[in-house]
């Protein structure tokens, strides 16, 4: 494997290293909104930078975009097997509503149709306004040990 293919890989850790140093840190600002996106985010482009060099390692060029659902559905053409499966907490394709509520399907239907998930980046990026800022996440340092250790695996696999 070549060494820009691996930087992608380095790189996906390196995201996650730093989500999870800073989800541990003792900050006034640890559970303030934009403080967790901001954490949230660098899982985000752990993973995205994760989908491009299995794409990469298999097809020996990588796609320049920043969405995941798109890199996901390129990726899992690629390696079907669900021992490549990656386990992210931006997947919301198996959204179960609580019977209890009533209209909330409908609610969370109506909230992405306003926030895109082809654009969680600029949601996690960016202040809230009537285009972003529809996502809050609260993710701990141990999922970024857990996703270390799955992207890891995964790498290691012979493909």
């Amino acid at each position: 494997m070549n060494l820009e293919c691996d930087e992608f890989l380095n790189m996906a850790i390196s995201y996650l290293e730093i989500g999870r140093v800073a989800s541990k840190a003792d900050t006034e600002f640890k559970h303030v909104h934009e403080y967790e996106n901001a954490i949230a985010y660098q899982m985000f482009h752990a993973v995205e930078l994760f989908y491009k060099y299995m794409i990469k390692k298999k097809t020996g060029s990588v796609p320049h975009i920043h969405k995941l659902n798109t890199l996901e559905e390129q990726y899992l053409k690629l390696y079907s097997a669900d021992a490549y499966k990656v386990d992210h907490p931006f997947k919301f394709d198996d959204y179960q509503p609580c019977e209890l509520n009533k209209g909330e399907l409908e609610l969370q239907q109506k909230h992405i149709e306003q926030f895109k998930l082809d654009f969680m980046d600029q949601h996690l990026r960016y202040p809230r306004d009537h285009r972003t800022g529809g996502y809050s996440f609260s993710i701990d340092s141990s999922s970024f040990v857990k996703m270390n250790g799955e992207f890891l695996r995964i790498a290691a696999k012979d493909c």
